[in-house]
């Protein structure tokens, strides 16, 4: 599995950090509270699902685009939400198993997946996942998977990171969007 970003030196050269396994309680800039989870880009794609089947379903999805590679948009742009409510877990899963390389080696959008009780994890554009809020649920996940609770570094603490946006991928994408039943949103 190729990664979605990685720690470059600043000239954009690989600075030889990887990402440990682990995770860590924290409060966000919202006051809420959250579990942070990195991983390897080997582990992601089983860390990742075993949170999100952890949760209730329906599911409510979120497609957060920051990188449109069809039709580019000026740098900082608003990303564009790709938004599907009530989608059955089968579904879900047949989705994201179609489109494994576009969600955990491309960096061009985050996944919300966000359960029946309003609990949510996010898979960032660094490959870090964030399982919202701190529950016990998520902590039996991550303890059952063999991931040490620990401060450990992450990626979105380190001072360069190149991201990758693959040509190979778009196609993924649109068939991602179409099998989950996701609608654009209007810009905000």
């Amino acid at each position: 599995m190729k990664p979605r970003a990685a720690s470059v030196t600043e000239a954009g050269d690989d600075d030889g950090w990887r990402p440990s396994p682990g995770w860590f309680a924290e409060i966000d800039n919202r006051g809420e509270t959250r579990l942070v989870v990195s991983v390897p880009p080997d582990q992601l794609v089983a860390v990742h699902r075993a949170l999100w089947t952890a949760m209730e379903a329906p599911h409510g999805v979120l497609w957060r685009q920051f990188v449109d590679r069809a039709n580019p948009r000026p740098e900082g742009a608003k990303p564009i939400d790709h938004l599907a409510m009530e989608v059955p877990s089968d579904r879900l899963a047949a989705g994201i198993e179609a489109a494994t390389d576009v969600i955990y080696e491309d960096a061009r959008a985050e996944l919300w997946i966000r359960g029946r009780h309003g609990d949510q994890v996010v898979l960032d554009a660094d490959g870090l996942v964030y399982a919202y809020p701190d529950d016990i649920a998520f902590r039996d996940v991550l303890d059952r998977l063999g991931l040490p609770e620990g401060d450990i570094p992450t990626l979105a603490q380190r001072d360069y990171v190149k991201h990758w946006y693959h040509a190979e991928h778009d196609a993924k994408e649109a068939a991602l969007l179409n099998a989950l039943g996701l609608t654009r949103m209007a810009a905000r």
